[in-house]
């Protein structure tokens, strides 16, 4: 294949945080696969939206036909529920989204890319199969058969200018047949040893943003003072106005407890009156414990990982409240101008069939925002990919100069 303009393809593309770092890095979407319909809506109003394919992947059965254009790379995260760590204690060795990357491979190998690069948590390198395999063997052996050589990286976005500590994994295979090394860190919390950018703080990332109250704020809106920090003018990107940056309306008992954990008091150490009560239980105090819960940000440390559910995981730094969609994206680093589509949140689906209600199978924008890959740290991968290639290429037509020489 010859390098002239990048395109990739990204299947189980969420809300397309890895698509939009590739297209930061220069490339051209080809298409783009989500089941999701709000995340398709989100993708549509970002990206090219006859690109985007809204369908199930394993429903798909002749892709050939949705390829107008051969790929240099292939990405994409397949659902990792199935392999989470914070799962592990009634994790299913049979749980079918472990088996989701099979459709990955069957995209490889009929789309034949240069490159592929397949996302996931952690926790997928020590899982096992219901026949004790390795999971991640498995994978590896998937793609060695179709002669592609697997590297494993396992990456964090801090040191690539995401303000948030969020460890992936990701498989990497080439055809080149020689290993792909992971791409160098830029930010690094010793920047004076390391010779690196500091890392981005939650300050720098989120404080110009208009400091609204629970219950306040529009889906867009203007901001009110301007960027002082290089991240921050990033973020904005030449953006007129700001998008999805609303609250949630929290009652004021709720306000009372963030605020009194602001002041730094412990969640389990609060007046009775301010702590969490049973749901359903008469006004008794819930026994459970909330260790992923109410977690105050501070302003000059970077975020712990953003979770699908954040909504109820962080407290702003400074406003009584949790994050909003847009300060949620900005730790992600999703830059301003990245409009999230759907509603905000969704009552728990698990709670709605408990109470016979109706519930949208959704994601919303705080599930989009969660699972996304960050731009940067993608924008990281796909700028180093680009270079392999481009090399590899380079090195293959010098080699056919000097066999042209001795003939």
């Amino acid at each position: 294949m010859m390098v002239g303009k990048f395109k990739f393809i990204d299947l189980f593309a969420g809300a397309g945080g890895f698509s939009a770092g590739f297209e930061m890095a220069g490339y051209d979407l080809v298409c783009a696969v989500e089941k999701d319909e709000w995340a398709v809506d989100t993708l549509k109003a970002n990206h090219s939206p006859e690109r985007i394919i809204l369908g199930n992947i394993e429903e798909i059965v002749n892709i050939k036909s949705l390829i107008s254009d051969s790929p240099h790379v292939i990405i994409g995260g397949p659902p990792c529920q199935g392999f989470s760590v914070a799962a592990s204690k009634k994790h299913d060795p049979k749980d079918p989204r472990n088996s989701l990357f099979v459709h990955f491979v069957n995209w490889v190998k009929e789309a034949s890319p240069e490159i592929f690069v397949m996302e996931n948590v952690p926790g997928i390198l020590s899982r096992k199969n219901a026949n004790g395999t390795k999971i991640s063997d498995i994978i590896i052996e998937a793609f060695e058969s179709l002669d592609y050589k697997v590297d494993i990286w396992r990456l964090n976005a801090v040191n690539y200018g995401v303000p948030q500590s969020r460890e992936r994994v990701f498989f990497v295979g080439n055809r080149k047949g020689i290993s792909l090394l992971p791409p160098p860190k830029t930010h690094s919390y010793f920047p004076e040893d390391d010779g690196l950018l500091p890392v981005v703080t939650i300050g720098e990332a989120i404080l110009d943003l208009p400091q609204i109250e629970a219950g306040q704020g529009d889906e867009i809106s203007d901001y009110d003072t301007p960027p002082n920090s290089d991240y921050q003018r990033w973020s904005r990107n030449g953006s007129n106005h700001l998008y999805n940056h609303v609250s949630m309306n929290h009652t004021k008992r709720l306000v009372d407890r963030f605020r009194a954990i602001q002041n730094g008091d412990v969640l389990d150490n609060l007046p009775d009156e301010l702590k969490v009560k049973a749901r359903n239980g008469n006004g008794e105090l819930s026994n459970a414990k909330f260790n992923s819960n109410y977690r105050h940000l501070k302003t000059n440390q970077v975020s712990r990982t953003i979770p699908a559910s954040f909504y109820s995981s962080f407290i702003h730094p400074l406003v009584p409240r949790n994050l909003t969609t847009r300060e949620a994206a900005r730790i992600q680093s999703f830059p301003d101008n990245y409009q999230f589509k759907g509603k905000r949140t969704l009552i728990s689906k698990k709670l709605l069939q408990r109470l016979g209600k109706d519930y949208s199978d959704r994601l919303s924008q705080y599930n989009q925002v969660g699972n996304a890959v960050p731009p940067l740290l993608s924008k990281a991968i796909a700028e180093h990919i680009k270079q392999f290639i481009f090399e590899a290429e380079m090195t293959k037509r010098k080699n056919k100069r000097k066999i042209k020489g001795v003939i």
